[in-house]
């Protein structure tokens, strides 16, 4: 019984610790990584898929503001899509 349950616990935290990524990005993600030329580990890739729908959905929401008039210019997914704000702003500097 005690293995039984210690399984159960060890899948349920190796499901939880799986990274959830919104699937009706996921063509756009792959489009993305193919003309960047991005390739990733499987650790990597699933890090910088999190920050790049992060970044895509700031651009989504930016761009809706946009099309209301609460800004003067729209964004869209560049080559820096992968990369937290801390990185590219370290780029400047190099």
């Amino acid at each position: 019984m005690n293995l039984l349950l210690l399984l159960a616990v060890l899948c349920l935290g190796t499901a939880l610790a799986t990274p959830k990524f919104d699937q009706t990005f996921s063509a756009e993600w792959h489009q993305w990584k193919s003309t960047h030329r991005r390739l990733y580990g499987t650790n990597e890739e699933e890090w910088r898929r999190a920050i790049w729908e992060k970044n895509m959905r700031m651009i989504q929401l930016h761009n809706g503001e946009y099309s209301n008039g609460q800004h003067g210019f729209s964004m869209e997914m560049n080559a820096f899509g992968d990369m937290v704000r801390e990185a590219f702003s370290g780029t400047a500097d190099a």
